[in-house]
């Protein structure tokens, strides 16, 4: 101890400790550098601590980048939930059409990427949010609304398209055709969604979609294509600089729990029209 005193005695340039008649008594510049050393070790102690999060007291903004139809099946019910519980985040929805996720990533441009399998390499950090399949959706008033399609009306059928890259009148479902030597008549090919609730109620258009947007479209009708259309797996991605960043995380968990109340009422609604 003594050793040590010498040396902090040598550092301050004061003798810190000095003999009175019941043994040693600070000097004033020693309480002086007690106070600062008591709160140094209290900013240490609370650096120690585990953070902990307050939703309501948030304040990010949260950069994302999705298809316009994950924009209104996730992203919506995402941007409501946050106005509950925490109002002073900020969402912005960004487009991804002919965009590199990863560049989009490294220019720090977004935060979290809504895409599918195919947009992501394996070394981003990212999150299986749910299989999508496709399903055929018409007007509720369209001839083949009330019965099963057969292979050759399906192919005979006017189809209107997503093409959300604009302009293609081929894709998942023509590739599936090609490999049974088919092809069917895409009329109409349209970039966003907003179009195609008009184009199936009022036409006799029939459109292939991925299952969670053909159910967010109002009154159509919706039914199996007569073959099998390969699915994707739609994922949450994210950068590895806000991996273990709690406000981050927390939004992530806030959008895995959205998209598992969606499955779930998705389920219970099968189950009712089993019923």
């Amino acid at each position: 101890m003594s050793g040590i005193l010498n040396r902090l005695r040598e550092s301050f340039n004061d003798p810190l400790f000095v003999r009175v008649q019941h043994g040693m008594q600070p000097t004033e510049r020693a309480i002086q550098l007690g106070k600062i050393a008591k709160q140094v070790l209290a900013d240490i102690g609370s650096m120690l601590q585990p953070p902990t999060l307050e939703p309501e007291k948030l304040t990010l903004t949260l950069r994302i980048a999705a298809m316009d139809y994950v924009q209104q099946v996730i992203a919506l019910p995402l941007i409501l939930r946050l106005r509950r519980l925490a109002p002073n985040v900020q969402i912005a929805l960004l487009p991804v059409q002919g965009q590199s996720i990863k560049a989009l990533f490294e220019q720090n441009k977004i935060d979290l990427a809504l895409v599918s399998h195919h947009h992501l390499s394996v070394e981003m950090p990212q999150k299986m949010l749910y299989h999508e399949r496709y399903v055929c959706a018409m007007s509720q008033t369209h001839p083949m609304s009330r019965q099963p399609l057969s292979l050759e009306n399906f192919c005979k059928l006017p189809f209107a398209m997503l093409s959300y890259n604009g302009g293609e009148f081929s894709g998942a479902t023509d590739l599936a055709l090609r490999k049974l030597g088919l092809q069917r008549k895409v009329m109409v090919s349209v970039n966003h969604i907003s179009l195609l609730p008009q184009l199936l109620q009022d036409s006799d258009l029939v459109a292939v979609l991925p299952e969670h947007l053909a159910k967010a479209l109002p009154r159509v009708h919706l039914q199996p294509p007569p073959l099998e259309v390969e699915g994707f797996t739609m994922m949450m991605a994210w950068h590895e600089r806000t991996e273990q960043d709690l406000g981050h995380r927390w939004l992530r968990d806030i959008l895995s729990e959205i998209v598992q109340e969606i499955s779930v009422a998705k389920r219970e609604n099968l189950e009712v029209a089993s019923d």
